[in-house]
């Protein structure tokens, strides 16, 4: 489904400093000592133990899409509630809603307001835009972020290597660490043996007692989707009412 989004035009502001000043300021700064790299195995360890401590999420975004050559652009805004309540919304300036998704337990719906439309599926089939296992690998993590058995292989030019298989060891996902910060560089999940999805985060910045992509681009090679995310602020762990997560109209069926 093809989201027909405001056109937007940035503006970036040239900032200037005084060469002397980024000199002196070079000359007083202590020269640290390179941090120690983690190993593969604690390294997924770190990442893992730190997704666990997110246990709900608020932010507010600008995204860019391409679609088939198009541009398209929104802010939204996203609720997460682990282990399975999710919202996404879309907004034109002055707050407009343009696009709301949400995903609860079985339910899923999308409301389209400016289309007159709403439709209702279940959150893991594509009749709904999205499905949760998409949205939940970036945001709600868990089990659909780290799918089947995930074991740390090694390490390659990218930074420590984790590959994710299902029973018959078929590769489901592979993600890139960076194995000193304990960060996630990259993921891809596969079907079959091809790529469906390619997630890169970048620009981690402390929330709380956790580091969190501060951007994220998304990319699905075979439908020529493109999807940049970049997070004007983050609530770690805020208490979210189950309210928040009610669908326009009563879910299908209930």
């Amino acid at each position: 489904m093809r989201l027909k989004l405001a056109r937007r035009v940035r503006f970036a502001t040239p900032v200037a400093l005084p060469v002397l000043g980024l000199l002196s300021c070079a000359a007083l700064r202590p020269v640290l000592p390179p941090a120690p790299a983690l190993d593969p195995v604690r390294a997924l360890e770190t990442v893992r133990a730190r997704e666990h401590r997110i246990t709900s999420l608020r932010a507010r975004f600008s995204a860019n899409a391409v679609q088939e050559g198009e541009r398209y652009s929104a802010d939204g805004v996203l609720l997460v509630k682990k282990p399975d309540r999710f919202r996404l919304r879309l907004m034109l300036p002055f707050g407009l809603t343009i696009f709301d998704y949400v995903s609860s337990g079985d339910h899923a719906q999308l409301a389209l307001p400016m289309e007159d439309k709403i439709i209702n599926g279940h959150p893991r089939d594509g009749g709904v835009a999205f499905s949760q296992e998409d949205l939940g690998q970036v945001f709600l993590r868990g089990p659909n972020a780290f799918p089947g058995t995930c074991r740390a292989d090694g390490v390659d030019a990218s930074g420590i290597v984790v590959s994710c298989r299902d029973a018959g060891g078929n590769l489901l996902r592979q993600i890139h660490i960076d194995a000193r910060a304990g960060t996630i560089l990259d993921e891809t999940s596969y079907e079959g043996d091809r790529p469906r999805m390619v997630i890169r985060y970048d620009d981690y910045r402390s929330v709380g007692d956790v580091d969190l992509p501060f951007r994220i681009a998304l990319r699905y090679p075979g439908r020529h989707l493109a999807l940049d995310i970049a997070i004007q602020r983050y609530d770690a762990n805020p208490v979210l009412a189950d309210d928040l997560f009610q669908p326009v109209e009563p879910w299908a069926g209930s």
